[in-house]
């Protein structure tokens, strides 16, 4: 049985609050799709976690995810989520696996082409879940990114491509979807992504170091992993060049013509901004810092102003990139 959308964004509301306030606001002839991306990603994000599981079986689990992403559900076939689900403490993330194949079946419910691009940002997204369980679990030890490319090929994978498919979604449905050529505007829909990755990189990188992985291309492994604050150097350099990857987002925000999609886009880079503002104010690296419900309902505020009312967007900058 295929859910309803109401059900679908019951489930998103449950997994993911920010991003169900963006989404709840999209036109839509988009809604649907942008949240059926999320849904399935986040998933496959769900089974690439299941640390309890074994590397290989999670891996060949993925494939199989997307071969059903890639028919819409429609073949025979249903997936078993058992193994994923009895190692799921009972939680949203538990919820969205039970009803995985329906919200696959789901697919059914959007236009071709907007399954297509779900199929393709999915394919690199798991793409990039894959390399991720490669590189970190199949050797002891600390392990670590060796280099900048390599960070930027995950980021990329994960997040960039995420950027790229709400661009190309948007100007499959808007003939005026933004004022800047198509070309541009996916380039920074790519550095916008790019960004907001960084930033979850940068707030779980002393949790990542705790369980024996770093995304950042750091030395000395061993020892960093004793205390994260001997990395700072290298984890600062990352957190301006998230700042300088949201300068796009911003550019991006910008560019686009819809209210209601430029205020979609706004909250997220809202929050991004404040979230790197609010980790390099803190003297010591640490985990949980995310900024407060309090100034989150302020920022949907400032989002607001900026979709309907763009001549504001000097004095909107001035309060929100502070």
């Amino acid at each position: 049985m295929t859910p309803s959308e109401r059900e679908l964004f019951g489930i998103l509301k449950d997994v993911s609050r920010s991003f169900y306030i963006s989404v709840r606001f999209l036109p839509k002839k988009v809604r649907l799709t942008i949240a059926l991306g999320y849904l399935l990603a986040r998933a496959s994000d769900t089974i690439a976690d299941t640390n309890g599981t074994a590397p290989q079986l999670r891996s060949a689990f993925l494939a199989q995810f997307l071969k059903q992403i890639r028919c819409a559900g429609d073949s025979n076939t249903l997936l078993d989520f058992t193994p994923f689900l009895s190692r799921q403490a009972d939680g949203p993330e538990k919820t969205l696996l039970l009803h995985l194949n329906p919200v696959i079946r789901s697919l059914g419910l959007i236009a071709p082409l907007h399954r297509e691009l779900v199929a393709e940002v999915l394919s690199k997204i798991i793409h990039g879940q894959t390399l991720d369980i490669e590189r970190f679990e199949t050797r002891p030890g600390v392990q670590g990114l060796p280099d900048d490319a390599s960070l930027e090929e995950y980021t990329y994978l994960v997040a960039g491509s995420v950027g790229e498919f709400w661009t190309k979604v948007c100007l499959l449905e808007w003939k005026g979807y933004s004022d800047q050529p198509d070309a541009s505007l996916l380039g920074l829909g790519r550095d916008f992504g790019h960004g907001l990755q960084l930033i979850n990189i940068l707030r779980d990188f002393p949790n990542d170091l705790r369980q024996g992985r770093s995304y950042l291309p750091v030395t000395n492994l061993e020892v960093v992993a004793l205390d994260p604050n001997l990395a700072r150097s290298e984890w600062e350099r990352w957190r301006q060049r998230a700042l300088s990857y949201l300068e796009g987002g911003w550019q991006y925000v910008n560019a686009v013509r819809p209210p209601r999609v430029r205020f979609a886009s706004a909250l997220p880079l809202f929050i991004g901004v404040r979230t790197l503002d609010l980790l390099g104010r803190e003297p010591k690296l640490r985990p949980g810092i995310k900024v407060p419900r309090s100034e989150v309902k302020s920022l949907i505020y400032w989002a607001a102003a900026l979709a309907w009312f763009p001549a504001l967007k000097g004095y909107i900058r001035q309060r929100v990139f502070r």
